[in-house]
């Protein structure tokens, strides 16, 4: 009876593992192959970057450098400080006028194009393929992303079972209350590095999904890259055109279209206004969704994540299943350029 027993627990051990490896599969092919980067046409939307001392109209991406007009040396420093205020008033169309010269830039030299306030929105399980592959039948659900956004190319510190998410972040270029006219929303490529471990050991099953482990387990010190690329698009619905993908270490495991999502930009700022004073644990302490009754200027949207991330219920067991130290991730999108982040 006892042998019988024993090998009953083998069998169903080696038949878990198993299934912890088949679940763990790559949900898509292909590997870097080193793909152009391509800028949205000026017509549809502006594209900007940013160094140390200019702030950057980006009409060429060219492998590690950028091609654009030096914004900074035409209306002085004070001007071009800040983004939202800059865009208040700049007018592109009298740029042809200046006769303007283009200069290049390493893109080693980019840093952050805008000031983000903190925390940041995001909305989960709002792409189906993604929801289906963590075995959720939830609506999608939004919780508090409680780290300042960092820059494109920074070291992420590991911790164990470490994940991605490759995300395209909207952010509103005013700001956003209940019941007024919607301001127009810039665009930026980030990437919603998760702790895994600390979110399921919050998580509690008996509260809304979103409500516990979310706040603890997406707000892992250093784990938001943001882009050095933002976007303006003149049509709203610009970002649908958008597709991302996501490689470890050259191996290509994310690829999505934000034609996918379940709910669109605007639903998911009419979901954080209403929930905006819905309490999120995190730790010991409960934080709302947003610090007040309205979105601010400059909020990132985290708007979901596609089909491809290493975490699965049936794998959260072994390290082995998630990013390592020394792992390299690229994440990059459509007129969005790139991220590159080494875990350290």
């Amino acid at each position: 009876m006892l042998k019988k027993l024993v090998a009953g627990l083998v069998l169903f051990g080696a038949c878990f593992i198993g299934v912890s490896y088949y679940v763990s599969m790559p949900v898509v092919d292909g590997t870097h192959d080193g793909q152009p980067f391509v800028i949205a046409d000026s017509s549809q939307a502006l594209t900007f970057a940013r160094t140390d001392a200019a702030l950057i109209l980006v009409s060429d991406h060219k492998g590690e450098r950028l091609l654009g007009v030096n914004l900074t040396k035409i209306y002085g420093g004070d001007a071009t400080q800040d983004l939202f205020t800059f865009l208040e008033t700049f007018d592109a169309s009298s740029l042809a006028e200046t006769g303007t010269a283009l200069e290049s830039f390493a893109i080693d030299e980019l840093i952050q194009p805008a000031t983000y306030p903190y925390p940041s929105v995001a909305a989960g399980t709002n792409f189906r393929e993604h929801a289906e592959e963590v075995y959720s039948d939830d609506p999608p659900f939004l919780f508090p992303k409680l780290v300042e956004a960092g820059s494109w190319n920074q070291a992420i510190p590991f911790v164990s079972r470490l994940d991605f998410e490759a995300e395209i972040c909207a952010f509103p270029l005013a700001d956003i209350r209940p019941n007024e006219p919607r301001p127009r929303f810039g665009i930026v490529l980030c990437n919603d590095f998760t702790d895994r471990w600390s979110l399921v050991r919050e998580i509690a099953l008996d509260e809304p999904l979103g409500r516990t482990g979310f706040a603890t387990g997406k707000g892992c010190t250093g784990c938001f890259p943001t882009g050095y690329l933002v976007v303006i698009p003149q049509d709203p619905d610009f970002y649908r055109s958008i597709s991302a993908e996501l490689f470890v270490n050259d191996r290509r495991l994310q690829a999505f279209s934000l034609t996918e999502m379940i709910l669109s930009l605007d639903e998911i700022v009419d979901k954080a206004l209403n929930d905006a004073a819905v309490l999120y644990q995190q730790g010991d302490n409960t934080v709302p969704l947003l610090p007040s009754d309205h979105i601010p200027k400059g909020t990132l949207i985290l708007m979901g994540t596609g089909p491809g991330v290493f975490f699965k219920p049936l794998n959260i067991w072994g390290q082995q299943f998630y990013l390592q130290a020394g792992d390299v991730v690229r994440t990059q999108a459509t007129y969005l350029g790139h991220l590159i982040n080494r875990i350290k």
